[in-house]
């Protein structure tokens, strides 16, 4: 990526608002001797490729096995560190290791996806099919009334074998405590997100089995889908110095339990492993529950999970992962940018890989909530869209691998029934993705800013290649943007916090469930601190009452009608998506690019893989 940001800073950025016309031919000439270099070694590539890939998948062939294998050690990339060990500090998806070690009370089902039937790919976390899924923790619900909700919980679960419950079973109390601590505590980090009327009312563990919670009919559907998908459960002994009788009807707000689990010696649960040992910074490893309760949905009678250990390894350089994979030092990764994979292609074919548009896109959020900033009046927003010459940097960021239109939902197979094409959008939402700097300027002097304004942004390195060419393009209508590019902890803290002072460029959640959360004025995806009267009824009116199992149809229907209306609000202004690779070695067995099994789950798919230590041995001479 290094190399195209260069050429687009030397050749474009340091002119008038990258007029790309000036630099064609130089670009054509530089693109003609690349060919011709490509057509005097191709073949000879080619041929080295080809015997290379035959050479390796005889031994493949010769060593695989025929199903799954126990023992070893899956070893996982991770370009992040580990932010958190506890969903109630920190959003689920930051925290990697709980969806290895703490279940929910259903999940996805693996004999749907790749694996098995491939009725499902399960790359996005955050969609939700109930046919897709299967009871884990749970195992049957019903709800009487629009007001309650009985959930029965299955018999025989133990929790590992540490502090604080030992390994003894797990009962419904552990789960009425687990839906307190996450949905009804005023200590959750997520309790500012939703109103005081639409949380769950009470929750109690009517017997041994028996979970029963009382909602608002208006937040009934929600919480039936949450409680089963979002919920980790824990053991009800964090609480147990607040004195909580979860047998009796707890309500919400009742306690503020000083439960939080912020170091990874305390992170216990009952699922397929156990965090050993942890390096800030550095790794992450994981051992086996030899206690775990699942059989494989693809091959039953075998006991999940297969690896005796999961390892993360924390790389966030980019060249330095594309070395650990090419050594074989990780066995799997996901988040490679489409030219480092499209390059481990060429150089090691027996790699296998997924391509996928990642469920999140970058957009640019301005504070439109302080009076002395532009950004309130809709036509500074539209300028800002309009000057951005997407189709350019698309080409020049990404050679063609992205998507200059995902948000408020992402363009792929899943969510085809809400996503709205860009042509039927209407007509002045349209406008905000063609590039129009005339349009722009014009948009600019009707609000009061004929030579334009300066503005800064928070972002992190990862945005500056991208920014930096906004930035130039902005220049053209008068808009002077300063990159306050911030530690990676940083700027992590000031998007969470949506504490920025002026614009910030954060990743934005485009899957259905999410997507009006983005626009409500509580929600934590709402970084603009934007507030719309329309949107705020229609959510209670047409897609809160219809979240979960029940309507989930009309909820699907309902966001379609919205998604139009979301857009031409440009609340943020989106940037090109780009593709990205997930890429596996071939000795990661059961294996197929799957990411996420059901809604609300990240990076648990190692519970259901193998690692084939014969082929592995064949490539690497480790086992």
């Amino acid at each position: 990526m290094t190399r195209k940001i260069s050429w687009l800073i030397l050749t474009s950025l340091m002119v008038v608002a990258l007029v790309l016309a000036s630099c064609q031919p130089v670009v054509e000439e530089q693109e003609e001797a690349e060919t011709v270099v490509g057509k005097v070694t191709e073949t000879e590539k080619e041929g080295e490729v080809a015997e290379k890939a035959e050479e390796e998948a005889e031994v493949v062939a010769a060593t695989a096995t025929t199903g799954p294998r126990y023992g070893g050690t899956l070893t996982i990339g991770l370009t992040a560190d580990v932010v958190g060990f506890d969903p109630k500090t920190i959003l689920a998806a930051s925290c990697w290791t709980v969806h290895l070690t703490n279940e929910t009370l259903r999940t996805g089902d693996w004999a749907k996806g790749p694996a098995g039937t491939g009725e499902d790919e399960w790359i996005m976390p955050g969609l939700w099919t109930i046919e897709h899924d299967i009871w884990a923790v749970g195992v049957s619900w019903e709800w009487p009334d629009n007001e309650t909700i009985i959930y029965k919980i299955r018999e025989g679960i133990h929790w590992q074998d540490k502090a604080p419950a030992f390994g003894r079973e797990l009962t419904a109390e552990d789960v009425a405590y687990s839906i307190y601590r996450v949905s009804m505590d005023p200590s959750c980090f997520g309790w500012p997100q939703s109103k005081l009327e639409d949380k769950i009312i009470s929750v109690q563990a009517l017997d041994k089995t028996t979970v029963v919670v009382k909602t608002p009919p208006q937040s009934h559907g929600a919480a039936i889908q949450g409680n089963v998908t979002e919920v980790r459960i824990f053991p009800k002994e964090l609480a147990a110095g607040a004195g909580v009788n979860w047998q009796q009807p707890v309500e919400v707000g009742t306690y503020t339990l000083d439960d939080f689990v912020t170091d990874w010696r305390d992170q216990i649960g009952t699922g397929a492993y156990m965090v050993t040992d942890y390096v800030i910074d550095s790794s992450v490893t994981m051992a086996r529950n030899p206690s775990y309760w699942r059989e494989d949905p693809v091959n039953p009678g075998n006991m999940l999970p297969y690896p005796d250990r999961v390892r993360g390894l924390v790389i966030e350089d980019e060249s330095t992962q594309i070395s650990a994979l090419r050594t074989g030092k990780i066995d799997q990764i996901s988040g490679i940018d489409w030219d480092d994979g499209e390059s481990l292609l060429r150089t090691n074919p027996e790699l296998n890989y997924s391509r996928y548009l990642r469920h999140t896109s970058n957009n640019i959020f301005m504070r439109m909530d302080i009076e002395e900033l532009p950004y309130d009046d809709i036509r500074v927003r539209r300028a800002l869209s309009m000057a951005i010459d997407r189709d350019a940097m698309i080409e020049g960021l990404y050679n063609g691998n992205a998507e200059k239109y995902c948000h408020p939902i992402l363009p792929v197979g899943a969510l085809g029934d809400i996503f709205v094409p860009l042509e039927e959008l209407p007509e002045t939402a349209q406008e905000l993705y063609q590039f129009n700097p005339e349009k722009a300027k014009q948009l600019l002097t009707e609000a009061g800013y004929p030579n334009g304004f300066k503005a800064s942004i928070v972002c992190s390195n990862p945005h500056v290649d991208a920014l930096s060419v906004i930035a130039a393009m902005w220049a053209d209508i008068g808009v002077e943007l300063e990159l306050d590019v911030k530690e990676s902890g940083v700027w992590t803290s000031i998007q969470r916090s949506r504490g920025q002072e002026d614009m910030l460029m954060a990743p934005i959640t485009n899957i259905y469930y999410y997507t009006p959360l983005a626009f409500m004025e509580l929600q934590y995806f709402n970084r603009g601190h934007g507030y719309d009267q329309y949107v705020e009824d229609y959510y209670d009116e047409n897609l809160q009452p219809y979240a979960g199992p029940v309507y989930e149809d009309i909820l699907r229907t309902n966001l379609h009608e919205l998604v139009p209306y979301l857009v031409d609000l440009a609340w943020s202004i989106e940037t090109p998506t780009p593709y990205f690779y997930t890429m596996w070695h071939p000795w990661v067995g059961g294996y197929q690019g799957e990411t996420a099994v059901g809604r609300g789950n990240h990076g648990d798919w190692p519970i259901y893989v193998w690692v084939d230590q014969d082929v592995k041995y064949n490539y690497t001479g480790q086992r």
